[in-house]
């Protein structure tokens, strides 16, 4: 029997992983919903700067206020789908790192059951050889 502390870092190990999967799938939305809006918010910003404006002073005024103010929105936008991609390769370091040591995990715990097993075919064959040397020594056999 594999020691039991094994098999609870093993699921530990496991569950760890899934997290990891988890926050990386979460990311990967996050980062597409950021590009999203940061595509949205250039769209916006073109079609500010393609828009006629009447020949006034002041629909000019509000145009170029309108056009900084998408601009800052669409600079802020391109920003957070920066960092929603680092968040996104963060959370895949992280998920490489947990499957490492689940796999590591899982190595000790197969080596622990190889181990077992060449402990029991150890003790099966002396037990064998034992018999077969106390049958040799007294002379008799059994069928």
């Amino acid at each position: 029997m594999a020691r039991a502390w094994l098999d609870g870092l093993l699921r530990a190990r496991q569950a760890q992983e899934d997290v990891a999967k988890q926050h990386l799938a979460s990311a990967e939305r996050s980062a597409r919903r950021a590009a999203a809006r940061a595509v949205g918010e250039s769209a916006r910003v073109d079609s500010l700067r393609i828009a006629d404006t009447e020949f006034s002073a002041a629909a000019f005024v509000a145009a170029a206020v309108a056009l900084q103010a998408a601009a800052a929105t669409h600079a802020a936008a391109v920003g957070a789908a920066e960092q929603s991609r680092a968040a996104v390769g963060q959370r895949r370091e992280e998920l490489t790192d947990a499957a490492r040591a689940r796999r590591t995990a899982e190595e000790l715990h197969e080596r622990e059951r190889a181990e077992l097993g060449a402990r029991t075919q150890r003790v099966a064959q002396r037990e064998m050889d034992e018999t077969a040397a106390r049958v040799h020594r007294d002379g008799t056999e059994t069928a």
